[in-house]
């Protein structure tokens, strides 16, 4: 199957969403999690500022100029994240799919936040990058990884963030991803994280039902 293959496979599909922002000049990540009766479909796209992309290549030593090219990353102009570009994505997405709910890290996120929910109408789930958080969505993402329950189309970008994450472990046995550990940008994997967060809490909430008696 090929990319836009899988992407027309989601249309309509519902969804949820993790946003990392991290910092205006770092990669930023939206990552989508599609859940069905066997598992669930990952879509992805990423952010850059374009006036650091050549230098960012040779640093990183990957191929970002290309992955701008094949769409895989997003290169807006200046020498930071434009949040414009990730609000249009983001509106794009939901025209596209049936979008339920965007976690986000509240870390410098309040101004693109506040305009997503009252402007734009999406529903905003703040979520700390700590343990509490994050533990149970990683092991989430784990257990999928292993049991072959999550499906992708090869996002390069995404592969790349995949190899590079390192895990901590708290005195508890909890589980986050590490940035200081990691060896390189592990955005992707953050946002996905979150995704899954949302869809696991989603298909754990129990219904709320009221009964009506009818007299005769």
């Amino acid at each position: 199957m090929t990319r836009t293959e899988y992407r027309a496979a989601l249309k309509g599909r519902r969804c949820y969403l993790g946003l990392d922002l991290s910092s205006t000049k770092d990669l930023t990540a939206l990552v989508g999690v599609f859940p069905d009766d066997d598992g669930f479909d990952v879509l992805a796209q990423f952010f850059v500022p374009k006036d650091s992309i050549q230098e960012r290549a040779k640093r990183d030593r990957v191929p970002y100029d290309q992955w701008e090219r094949d769409g895989f990353l997003i290169a807006t102009p200046g020498n930071v994240v434009d949040y414009d570009y990730i609000r249009q994505t983001l509106k794009d997405w939901a025209a596209e799919f049936a979008v339920r709910e965007v976690a986000f890290d509240p870390w410098n996120a309040t101004d693109l936040v506040t305009k997503l929910q009252e402007q734009d109408g999406f529903t905003c789930v703040p979520m700390r990058q700590g343990f509490v958080s994050l533990s149970a969505p990683t092991k989430a993402l784990e257990k999928a990884v292993l049991g072959r329950t999550l499906r992708h189309d090869g996002h390069p970008v995404l592969r790349w963030n995949v190899s590079n994450v390192s895990v901590e472990t708290d005195a508890t046995g909890n589980l986050k991803p590490s940035k200081k550990v990691s060896t390189e940008r592990i955005d992707g994997v953050v946002a996905l994280i979150m995704a899954i967060d949302r869809m696991d809490r989603s298909a754990t909430t129990t219904p709320q039902f009221q009964m009506f008696v009818l007299g005769r």
